[in-house]
């Protein structure tokens, strides 16, 4: 749910998100893509020792701030050091867990032109060694310009950089035509923690560049002890309306009411194992779908037993009843239920977030109920006509 406040903010909102890590650097990434060519004849050794001058003058690092921060800081101490339309920017290790841990500093050229306005698509893949890459593919005028950049800087390093970090900077051997390129991640050993960042790298690129910076300013976790009253509510709601169901169905049908809070009772089981079995996260509204489907579920009991009421005053015996009841009101029941299961569809296909949630769990409710109020009342009388032999049942 993404929502906006005021004129420069946007809050943004993930109900039953698994991996919030995850989620938190793909919505921080602004995923701004750059090609830059690396500057030639600078003394990069040079460069290192002003940047620890810089630091221990500014008593600033890494450590301290943020990665955009830090290169903005040491751009603007270092800018009379560098040559002109140049940056410096830096490169993770292959071999070291962090940015902060060790960084390779590049001076690279600015006004290439060529970024990630130019890309057409972005989509993980593996080098020759089997390593997780990203491999780009650029639109017709990203792909006139990588040919003539490229062709223009032979034995040049070209710097793929997004945001502000450099990925990769291999050297251009010839001109590249085709409109392709690749970022490598490099070939370390933990194999999972490449792919994840091919993924992200990738994903980010698709989604495309953000023509403005974010920055976070908050960030909440919200756990169920917040929502503790209202799904007490909820739940207290549910059980006195079972509850109540379960009074009515008991005093009006006596014993197969009884029968059928069994099966009401079984079906609210049902619906939790299923939502659990899905992984589905349970909201306020889908509480009240279990209730609202627990409400409704005792319907196809009444017309059965309605059914079988009439068949007895025919003189019938309750044998002879009961399959008629439970065989003559299934139309009936199946049509009720296909229409209400086409309803919690069109809430699942077109509704978002806590309407889906709804919609989910009264489709489930409504497949534990054809299970339970058919199903399992009619299996549990048959035991009790054939296998005990009860030549009576009050209803």
């Amino acid at each position: 749910s993404i929502t906006a406040q005021g004129t420069d903010r946007i809050l943004i909102q993930l109900p039953g998100v698994k991996d919030a890590a995850t989620a938190k650097e793909l919505i921080n990434r602004t995923a701004k893509l750059e090609f830059m060519i690396v500057a030639q004849n600078v003394d990069m050794a040079k460069i290192s020792d002003q940047i620890q001058k810089a630091e221990g003058a500014g008593k600033y690092s890494l450590d301290t701030m943020k990665y955009r921060g830090y290169v903005k800081r040491i751009n603007e101490d270092l800018a009379k050091d560098l040559p002109k339309n140049t940056r410096l920017l830096f490169s993770k290790p292959e071999n070291a867990e962090s940015m902060n841990a060790a960084k390779v500093p590049y001076v690279v050229e600015t006004g290439l032109g060529l970024g990630g306005d130019d890309l057409k698509s972005a989509s993980t893949s593996y080098d020759e060694y089997g390593a997780p890459e990203v491999s780009l593919q650029f639109n017709t005028a990203g792909g006139n310009k990588f040919a003539d950049i490229t062709g223009a800087n032979v034995n040049r390093q070209l710097a793929i950089v997004l945001d502000d970090v450099v990925y990769t900077a291999p050297n251009i051997k010839e001109r590249i035509g085709g409109g392709n390129a690749r970022i490598t991640l490099g070939r370390g050993t933990n194999y999972d923690a490449q792919m994840k960042e091919a993924n992200l790298v990738s994903m980010a690129l698709r989604a495309g560049a953000l023509p403005a910076k974010l920055e976070q300013l908050e960030e909440r976790t919200v756990g169920p002890t917040l929502g503790s009253d209202s799904i007490k509510a909820a739940k207290n709601a549910i059980i006195w309306g079972v509850l109540l169901i379960s009074i009515f169905m008991i005093v009006y049908y006596k014993s197969m009411g009884f029968i059928s809070v069994v099966a009401l009772v079984a079906n609210g089981f049902l619906i939790l194992a299923a939502l659990v079995s899905f992984g589905a996260t349970l909201t306020l509204p889908g509480i009240a779908g279990i209730g609202l489907t627990l409400g409704i579920a005792i319907d196809a009991n009444v017309i059965i037993y309605e059914r079988i009421r009439e068949e007895l005053r025919k003189n019938l015996n309750i044998v002879e009843a009961s399959k008629q009841g439970f065989n003559m009101a299934m139309s009936a029941i199946v049509d009720a239920n296909m229409t209400t299961a086409a309803t919690s569809a069109i809430l699942m296909y077109l509704g978002t977030g806590p309407v889906r949630g709804f919609g989910l769990t009264l489709l489930i409710g409504i497949i534990t109920t054809m299970f339970t109020a058919v199903f399992m009342t009619r299996t549990i009388v048959e035991v009790l006509i054939y296998k005990f032999h009860v030549k009576k049942l009050s209803v």
